[in-house]
């Protein structure tokens, strides 16, 4: 699938937002939280957690929309693995370093877990260091499910059963959280885990989004609306983006029922697939996909940057806290920009080029 270098502005702002969000939470802040700046933009970014949920619905769109299920099972299983474990295995190496500094104690039995891709399921009840990487893991275990119904059954039955499946998923998560979509951890009945309910449900909505665009490629490039069309459609656009940016970053509204979220999520998507709006057009440019190629890596290693951060730096240097607030912000993000694009170059591009490197001799042979 070619990249669609609008969608991939949505990973960027996601991105942001999450890092943003456990930059300012108070466990990340500590005693630092009487600072006026850092307690505003913990209020801002609170709800930065819902980009997770966006970030799920993408992943449901490129794999409906990449799938080859002539492959075998296995064979996808390996490419998924070399995408997603080479990075989170650099992550969880540098959280072992880190704690050789003392700046936090590393959780080696819960890690262990973690390694095996276990800590978005309920099979785990604490996540190790890398309490981040539930999302890797909820993924991976969804993704390859749905891959292995569609290599299996009819694409009728499958259909059929996801439809169930993101109905089930994000009726438990509304009820069993007071209208909320979100939990990680949360085990009910110990084996229904709601971060993996939230990866069911979000990737299962971005499959039927691929499934879509998929058959209608050919007639939504070949469609000219009109002039009204197109305001109607930019003016879609701007709502929700804006609701979005700022619920993300800004947020200041509280939603009685929060699959609210999920509804613009998928209406954005959609949107930007169609791509007739002003601002789908005026964001489909190529610096979205050459900064969204980073984010995975940046997802990943934010934390156990902003952690080492927290318990050493800030913590014997409290000064750099109360003195020079905004600097402190600007260069930790810096800092974990760029950990995120080393860590792509050194590690993710590496691995994955590698791969495909033996793949290919693999078949000459």
């Amino acid at each position: 699938m070619e990249k669609i270098k609008n969608i991939e502005f949505l990973r960027v702002v996601g991105c942001l937002a999450i890092v943003l969000l456990h930059l300012f939470l108070k466990s990340m802040l500590g005693s630092f939280q009487d600072v006026g700046l850092y307690r505003q933009m913990y209020e801002f970014t609170s709800y930065g957690s819902k980009a997770v949920d966006l970030f799920f619905i993408i992943s449901g769109l490129f794999f409906a929309y990449t799938i080859n299920t002539d492959q075998s099972f296995s064979e996808f299983v390996k490419k998924k693995l070399v995408r997603l474990y080479p990075v989170f295995l650099c992550i969880i190496v540098l959280y072992f370093i880190f704690s050789l500094f003392g700046t936090m104690k590393f959780a080696l039995e819960d890690n262990i877990l973690t390694l095996l891709l276990l800590n978005g399921t309920a099979i785990v009840i604490k996540s190790g260091n890398a309490q981040h990487v539930w999302y890797v893991s909820a993924m991976f275990w969804v993704i390859l499910l749905y891959f292995y119904l569609l290599k299996c059954f009819d694409k009728k039955i499958v259909n059929l059963l996801v439809s169930l499946v993101i109905l089930f998923s994000y009726s438990f998560l509304i009820h069993t959280q007071n209208g909320g979509i979100g939990g990680i951890h949360n085990t009910y009945y110990n084996f229904i885990n709601l971060g993996l309910l939230r990866a069911l449900g979000g990737i299962g909505i971005g499959y039927f989004i691929g499934e879509w665009y998929k058959s209608n490629v050919d007639k939504i490039k070949s469609w000219n609306p009109n002039i009204y069309s197109v305001i109607v459609l930019s003016l879609l656009e701007i709502i929700i983006l804006y609701f979005i940016i700022t619920n993300f970053l800004f947020h200041s509204f509280k939603y009685n029922n929060q699959f609210i979220y999920i509804v613009l999520y998928a209406s954005i998507i959609i949107l930007f697939l169609i791509k007739k709006g002003i601002f789908s057009k005026m964001l489909d440019y190529n610096i979205w996909r050459s900064m969204a190629k980073y984010t995975y890596s940046i997802y990943l290693i934010h934390l156990p940057i902003l952690s080492h951060l927290r318990f050493g730096l800030w913590k014997h240097n409290p000064e750099i806290i109360y003195e020079y607030p905004m600097l402190n912000v600007i260069a930790a993000i810096f800092i974990v920009i760029v950990a995120g694009i080393l860590c792509y170059h050194f590690v993710e591009k590496p691995c994955l080029e590698y791969y495909r490197k033996r793949k290919a001799e693999n078949i000459t042979n």
